[in-house]
């Protein structure tokens, strides 16, 4: 609405303000659909109050969806903490643990590129985190 009606004389973000206690708002529809299951695995968080100082010193990882022409795509991420760049993606039609083990190849094969080693991997502690084949192939 702010950009329709483009009032001079106030800002956007105080526009926003008055017509959201106006009651002028969209209701934010919430997503029941549960994406993490734990493992029985249960690590240490690492990273908890950690000033990461330096490029691939952490590494967290996670899994979002993608809904294209009624179906879903399962997006894995594995960005740098220090450079906010993401270092391994795979794309996939499950949540099986090859597709997080293949981003994480990916993001290891980039880090020795640039001449780094990951030393710590964060993640949600999803069943594919904790699956045989991520822990024993990566």
């Amino acid at each position: 609405m702010y950009y329709t009606l483009q009032p001079k004389y106030l800002g956007r973000d105080k526009f926003c303000e008055i017509f959201m206690e106006l009651g002028y708002r969209v209701k934010k529809i919430k997503n029941y659909i549960r994406t993490t299951i734990p493992t029985h695995l249960n690590y240490q968080n690492l990273i908890q109050g950690m000033e990461v100082t330096r490029p691939f010193q952490v590494v967290q990882s996670d899994i979002t969806y993608y809904n294209l022409n009624g179906k879903h795509f399962y997006i894995v991420f594995i960005i740098d903490v220090y450079t906010r760049e993401i270092i391994g993606w795979q794309v996939g039609d499950n949540m099986r643990a090859e597709l997080n083990l293949q981003a994480l190849k990916l993001a290891l094969k980039n880090a020795a590129k640039s001449g780094y080693k990951i030393e710590i991997h964060h993640s949600d502690r999803g069943s594919q985190y904790g699956s045989n084949i991520y822990i024993l192939k990566s």
